[in-house]
């Protein structure tokens, strides 16, 4: 589960007591077919789908293919509340949490896949399984083992350790399949007003200390998030999935900074390209992905930041650990090319 999952639950659990239940929408997978992703997302209730930088877009043949994350679709929050979307009909071992919402949040995320610009299957992934209430309390020993530890194997990949999508479309054979009633639920609560947190004055001057650290330091970092943005971008912008790119990605990408190539080492025919660019909504860089085969671009990613995470794939050994054997990879597994 990502943090900002953990948080949300975190606040539908602390609210839960005090807040309002609004009734829960089901919309069944089987209405949504055929529809375009600007309906989906009208349909259930989501924000703008927008940019769409973190659709997963290829091509395969004349087939125009895009995976969309689940959390694309996520229904809006309304006025003082908040939302959970997820597949309740997905199974999952394990005893079901007391928290509905909880629950649903565990199976929320999966793909959307249209061609052509038309949903054709929705595909959940394998729950997150619920924490034993006997298992042992964290320690700093066991979060760093569990975070440098072998990983479940992403669908995303072939086998551990290799490139992602390193058979485009091929990857469809691998997505899990879907119960034949499966639904996408929305399960929202209102928050009850609260008064103003009370002033701090000891965390105002804590506040202040490590403003003075970081913030001299600010107009460096956003120019060179600007220039990664923008020289990045226009590299993204000159190809898409489907395009040539002649004398091969190594030419394609020359001595530009903050790009790298990255090459299957079982399937040699197949790399990945690796753009960064600027930090996004959070503080981490993003990074922009094209996947090619013999010199042709197969599929693309504008902006990988956190939904698609194929980036982190890149970032795996054969044991389907967080590795930096790769370069731009560190030994958490994450990639800054």
């Amino acid at each position: 589960m990502s943090l900002a999952a953990l948080v949300l639950a975190g606040v539908l659990q602390a609210a839960a007591p005090q807040a309002l239940a609004l009734p829960p929408v089901r919309v069944p997978v089987s209405e949504l077919i055929g529809a375009a992703p600007a309906e989906v997302a009208i349909r259930l209730g989501s924000v703008d789908v927008g940019a769409e930088d973190d659709v997963i877009r290829m091509r395969d043949g004349d087939r125009s293919l895009a995976l969309y994350p689940a959390q694309r679709f996520q229904r809006a929050w309304p006025q003082g509340g908040v939302c959970v979307t997820g597949f309740p009909e997905v199974p999952m071992a394990g005893d079901p949490d007391p928290d509905p919402r909880s629950e649903l949040m565990r199976r929320s995320r999966g793909w959307f896949v249209f061609e052509n610009d038309r949903l054709i299957a929705v595909h959940p992934e394998t729950p997150v399984p619920r924490r034993p209430a006997d298992a042992q309390p964290a320690t700093r020993e066991s979060t760093r083992a569990f975070v440098l530890g072998p990983r479940p194997q992403s669908v995303m990949t072939v086998a551990a350790g290799r490139l992602p999508l390193s058979d485009g479309a091929g990857v469809l054979d691998r997505l899990p399949s879907a119960p034949a009633d499966l639904s996408v639920t929305s399960a929202c609560v209102q928050l009850p007003e609260r008064a103003p947190p009370r002033r701090d004055v000891g965390m105002d001057v804590i506040w202040a200390m490590v403003g003075l650290t970081v913030l001299p330091f600010v107009p460096f970092q956003k120019v060179e998030e600007s220039r990664a943005d923008r020289e990045g971008g226009a590299l993204l912008d000159a190809v898409e999935p489907g395009s040539a790119l002649p004398g091969g990605a190594e030419a394609f990408v020359g001595r530009r900074r903050g790009v790298r190539v990255y090459r299957d080492a079982v399937d040699p025919g197949f790399a990945v390209i690796a753009v960064r660019l600027g930090n996004g909504a959070d503080n981490v860089a993003d990074v922009g992905l094209l996947g090619v085969r013999d010199d042709r671009v197969v599929w693309e990613v504008r902006r990988d930041a956190g939904r698609a995470s194929l980036a982190t794939l890149i970032c795996r050994d054969g044991e389907n650990r967080p590795s930096d054997d790769r370069p731009g990879c560190n030994d958490y597994g994450y990639l800054r090319p």
